[in-house]
């Protein structure tokens, strides 16, 4: 029993930091059992439920599918023939996941974090769950997100706030006495703002799956990315964020919110494990139209089992070596057919060109997350990459642009929920209903009927079709999912179409066209642009000037500033969203537009959704003044999802090892960045997830924020 319960603790623990192919490790050579990884998902769950991650506890599949997941194991393992570590497809299962709020799931209910839907139990399975299911994964829970994917920092759900899970460490600067200019340390402690130790924003709209791994809840997570949902959440937490190639994932089972632009993503702990999920998921799908075979699945699985972090973990493929080959677009067959071969020691990316776009420079960005943005441009080119900065004019334009699309198509898939088909009835006396509104709320009295499927008929009220509807969208959904219906209902006018809409559609075209002109060698445009990227990083002393030749990949922040306060003075939880301050705090600073200010959140992530193009954020470090996760976004052309994986991969290496050096620490004890120190600003390893879980704890511990 002692054995057993040591076995059980080390699992708890090592939960916090292993990544998915290092738990196929441990169960495919039998040191632990998908029952026991649940367990320990599940007590991590109960640890940190202050931070309001998930929403409605743990699936009732979820045991049956953790034993199904040790029973073939025990199968295969008394045959001869047995293989000892699994391939490709098999390395998730019996690994815990959780799925966001808005994938319908079988014997769950899906809510997309609206009252509209509370307790509604979808009749199907998504697409990306059955095939995560299929692969032996085992969901543990629905994650906690944006009504309808409707927000940046998940504040906007009828479950309540999402807390990040990371404890700020803001720099604790000495202040001298005017006296004799000596140091007081008591003034130490005096010196650090009380407001900026508080909760902070998980991001959104997928930012209770960024918590869940982020928290130690579950090794691996799945979210959706409109406009930068998974991708933002993602460096607000310190996670691994994967946002896919549109149309390479399917959409089937996914709450829509802006059809056009919605892609499934994923939120790991290493860019291998979300490489996983999507080689998993992704593919055709009949039932989803706009699905394509752009990406090669072949060639992400030769990558997979090429890999470094999973090779040791994964039975090589029939036919391959090593390192991945063949079936490569022809810019990117270097040093013999591969982009991840190493053409010089040290130097993976050598050969490859990453563009530094110059608009992404934007005002509101903290002087922290430019340095560590500064700092990743010097490590890549210690890869061996070339970087150079590039320019994409109509980046400025597609921010607005968006906050038009995404209304506009969110008011057509939201005209479901009319209280008749979906949602709470909205009349007081009878009107129209699911059959089960007595739980939503205020129980009614519910007629019947016959051979209708438990939808309420008019029952004498004097409330007709229209109001009813009114009352229950009113009642339904939240404040920000009513502004957002309202502005696309009214940018779809008649008389107003031209002027807003159709403006849009043409800024999108735009915008995708300068993309591909800085991939294919375009250029994207003269030099200069807005917010003086170039000078920033000292890239127009070296004589570069503006790309003209085509660059590989674009780097770019994930976000303007780290992780905002959740509450406080400018709080996003707070009734006034402000606008963000550059102090490097992540405070929001007051703003007259409160509520469309908060949307600067989305400025670096929106273009590629815009564009429909691959985009990964990338942990990089903790910010020298805040202490909070810093995230750097790797942007490729569409269908490239697996040369973004692959250099991503490297930069992730090479951030473990300064890691591994004292990098990306975050700030001192008396002040000063890294640099003063001697440490590198960027790093990030092991220690870190840890550090993550160990917060998560802590705030739990604290009280109810939520």
């Amino acid at each position: 029993r002692a054995i057993a319960m040591g076995t059980r603790a080390a699992t708890a623990s090592a939960l916090a930091t292993w990544t998915a192919a290092e738990a196929a490790a441990a169960l495919h050579a039998g040191e632990c059992s998908a029952r026991e990884l649940l367990k320990a998902a599940t007590a991590a769950m109960g640890r940190t439920r202050q931070l309001n991650a998930f929403v409605g506890g743990v699936l009732s599949t979820a045991a049956a599918d953790a034993d199904a997941s040790d029973e073939r194991r025990d199968t295969t393992r008394g045959r001869d023939d047995a293989r000892s570590t699994p391939d490709a497809g098999s390395i998730l299962d019996g690994v815990p996941i959780a799925v966001k709020d808005n994938f319908c799931v079988r014997g769950a209910p899906t809510t997309a974090g609206s009252g509209m839907l509370r307790g509604y139990e979808p009749p199907l399975e998504s697409t990306v769950t059955s095939r995560l299911r299929a692969a032996g994964a085992v969901i543990v829970g629905k994650c906690n997100m944006d009504e309808f994917g409707m927000g940046s920092a998940n504040v906007n759900s009828a479950s309540g706030a999402c807390i990040n899970p990371w404890v700020a460490r803001p720099a604790q600067r000495p202040a001298q006495s005017p006296d004799d200019g000596s140091v007081d340390d008591r003034s130490i402690a005096r010196s650090i703002d009380d407001h900026r130790l508080g909760p902070r924003s998980a991001g959104g709209s997928s930012g209770g799956s960024a918590c869940a791994v982020a928290s130690g809840a579950a090794i691996l997570a799945v979210g959706s990315d409109t406009g930068g949902s998974v991708r933002l959440p993602a460096a607000y937490c310190g996670v691994v964020g994967l946002k896919p190639s549109y149309g390479s994932v399917s959409r089937w089972g996914l709450v829509p919110y802006c059809s056009s632009l919605d892609t499934p993503g994923f939120l790991a702990r290493s860019v291998s494990d979300a490489a996983v999920a999507m080689h998993v998921t992704h593919g055709s799908d009949p039932l989803d139209s706009t699905t394509n075979s752009r990406v090669d699945r072949a060639k992400l699985g030769r990558w997979i089992d090429a890999n470094d972090d999973v090779g040791k973990f994964l039975t090589r493929l029939e036919g391959v070596s090593g390192g991945v080959s063949g079936g490569m677009p022809g810019r990117f067959r270097r040093n013999g057919g591969s982009p991840f071969v190493r053409s010089k020691v040290g130097m993976p990316l050598a050969g490859w060109r990453v563009g530094v776009p110059v608009e992404y420079d934007v005002a509101e960005c903290s002087n922290e997350v430019r340095a560590a943005w500064s700092e990743t441009c010097e490590l890549l080119e210690r890869l061996g990459a070339s970087v150079t900065p590039v320019t994409l004019p109509s980046t400025a334009a597609a921010l607005a642009a968006y906050y038009v699309l995404a209304p506009a198509e969110a008011s057509s898939n939201l005209a479901r929920y009319d209280g008749v088909r979906y949602g709470r009835n909205g009349a007081v006396n009878g009107g129209y209903g699911i059959a089960r509104d007595g739980e939503l709320g205020r129980r009614q009295t519910t007629r019947f009927k016959p051979g209708t499927e438990g939808v309420f008929v008019a029952s004498g009220g004097r409330e007709g079709f229209h109001e009813s509807t009114a009352s229950a969208r009113s009642r339904g959904f939240g404040p920000e999912v009513q502004r957002r219906v309202l502005v696309g209902t009214y940018v779809l006018g008649t008389d107003v179409t031209a002027r807003y809409f159709d403006r849009a559609q043409r800024v999108r075209r735009v915008v995708s066209e300068e993309f591909a002109r800085v991939f294919s060698g375009g250029g994207g445009g003269g030099a200069g642009g807005a917010g003086g990227g170039s000078d920033a990083f000292g890239l127009s002393g070296r004589a570069r000037g503006i790309a003209h030749t085509g660059v590989d990949l674009l780097l770019t922040p994930t976000a303007p500033t780290v992780a905002p306060l959740l509450y406080g003075p400018g709080g996003v939880g707070e009734g006034d969203q402000s606008g963000f301050d550059q102090s490097g705090t992540g405070r929001l600073a007051h703003s007259a537009h409160t509520t469309t200010a908060g949307y600067a959140a989305d400025a670096m992530t929106v273009p590629a959704s815009l564009a429909g193009l691959p985009a990964i954020s990338i942990p990089v470090g903790l910010g020298f003044e805040s202490g909070m996760p810093v995230g750097m976004q790797l942007i490729a052309p569409r269908g490239c999802d697996v040369e973004l994986v692959g250099a991503a991969w490297h930069v992730e290496r090479a951030l473990a090892d300064a890691a591994a050096n004292g990098g990306g620490v975050g700030p001192g004890v008396t002040g000063g960045d890294d640099k003063d120190l001697g440490r590198p600003l960027i790093g990030w390893g092991r220690d870190h997830r840890a550090q993550g879980t160990v917060d998560a704890v802590r705030f739990s511990a604290m009280g109810d924020f939520v």
